[in-house]
This record gives structure tokens, sequence and C-alpha cells, in this order.
């Protein structure tokens, strides 16, 4: 499985933290790393593992969720861009 169809499915997964307490959980934990995080590493992407507080760096979505994963197969994750307040920005044409 491709880490753009893994992330897919991660989306759709069950967990027993609400969205916003897997928000919260990582927000928490970014606010921890992010100063040496935003000094090194802005603008790319960070993927935590918010029940025990690894953290995996990676240029793309998919890099961070390859290494979180390999750390952490049975996992979910919070993404979160460093140095931005989303992950992603959409917007309707």
């Amino acid at each position: 499985m491709n880490a753009a169809t893994r992330l897919t499915d991660l989306k759709r997964q069950k967990t027993s933290h609400s969205t916003e307490q897997l928000d919260s959980l990582g927000w928490a934990r970014y606010a921890e790393i992010q100063d040496d995080l935003e000094r090194e590493r802005h603008g790319d992407f960070v993927m935590i593992e918010v029940d025990g507080g690894d953290y995996f760096v990676g240029g793309t979505p998919e890099e961070a969720l390859q290494q979180a994963e390999a750390a952490h197969p049975d996992k979910v994750f919070c993404l979160i861009r460093i140095g931005y307040k989303a992950a992603h920005k959409l917007k309707r044409q």
C-alpha cells in the first residue's frame, strides 16, 4: 500500500480518541517541540503519535507517515505542518 492510500485509510480508521482529543494532544506535543522544529524544519510536516509523544518529520506528509508507521504500525497520528496553523489550505474556486 502506498503512502497516499494509507493516509486515506487513516482518515477512516477508528480510534479511542475523538477528533478533538487527537487535535488537542497533537498540538500540546507540538508546543513542546515547536521552537526546535520551526527553527530547523519550517514548512516540513511532523507526524505525532499522540499516546507516546514520538514524532516524525518529513518533507511531505507521506514521508512523515512512512517513518511514523515504521515505528508505530498500529497507531493513529496527528499531522501538523511546521510553522503553520494547518497542514493544508483548501479553497473553493
